[in-house]
């Protein structure tokens, strides 16, 4: 299944790209599959610079980071009517497979057409952790859980879909990703969580996908 046709890319989409575990990888894959369009890379919070040749990427460079800063939301705004489709990093994780969310974030902007969250099951049966969760007080708000407990397919579900959770700032249509689904017992982790989300929240996603950008194969549940 090639996954530009499951997030139907049209034509002046602008796609926020949340969550935990290869938001930059899916922007790159995602700009790379698109190069017969128009393409915009930019950060409504922050991320390293991405180089695709015929792609523009742009933001404010904090030089003594090296990271992408957002641009004033009225110079992005200005931008986006030039572009075919506009892919925004609106989330930051620091590379860590989970996280609980400030008031502010995902810093998704309203005109956004699609809302995609990705993540992995990397963390399953893992204790909770400073080294596997990013805000660890937001996440254990969110998820009534402490360091040493243990994270189960019912903790990821509450990190993606509680009102505070991960797209309680979404615009536009939601897809989620399971990425790095990558052999049969990672897949099939994959398709337990997500179809007990779609038991769970029948009408809360567009579409519901588990497979691995490294890959290249996606399935939908």
């Amino acid at each position: 299944m090639a996954i530009t046709e499951s997030l139907n890319l049209h034509v002046s989409s602008v796609v926020a790209v949340i969550g935990c575990g290869g938001k930059t990888s899916l922007i790159k894959y995602l700009a790379d599959s698109c190069r017969n369009r128009k393409v915009l890379i930019s950060p409504s919070a922050k991320m390293f610079p991405i180089d695709i040749d015929g792609i523009s990427c742009v933001g404010r460079l904090n030089e003594t980071t090296g990271k992408l800063e957002a641009l004033p939301t009225n110079e992005l705004a200005a931008l986006i009517p030039h572009y075919d489709l506009v892919l925004l990093e609106a989330d930051g994780s620091r590379g860590l497979p989970c996280k609980g969310w400030r008031e502010d974030e995902p810093i998704i902007p309203p005109y956004c057409t699609h809302t995609i969250g990705i993540v992995t099951m990397n963390a399953l049966g893992c204790p909770i952790s400073s080294s596997l969760v990013h805000r660890l007080p937001e996440f254990s708000a969110l998820t009534g859980l402490y360091e040493g407990d243990i994270i189960t397919l019912e903790t990821l579900i509450t990190m993606v879909c509680a009102p505070q959770g991960m797209f309680k700032n979404s615009s536009g249509h939601s897809y989620l990703l399971v990425n790095q689904a990558e052999n049969e017992q990672t897949a099939s982790i994959a398709r337990e969580f997500l179809q007990t989300i779609k038991t769970k929240y029948p009408s809360r996603f567009s579409k519901l996908l588990y497979g691995s950008i490294q890959q290249d194969i996606w399935q939908e549940v």
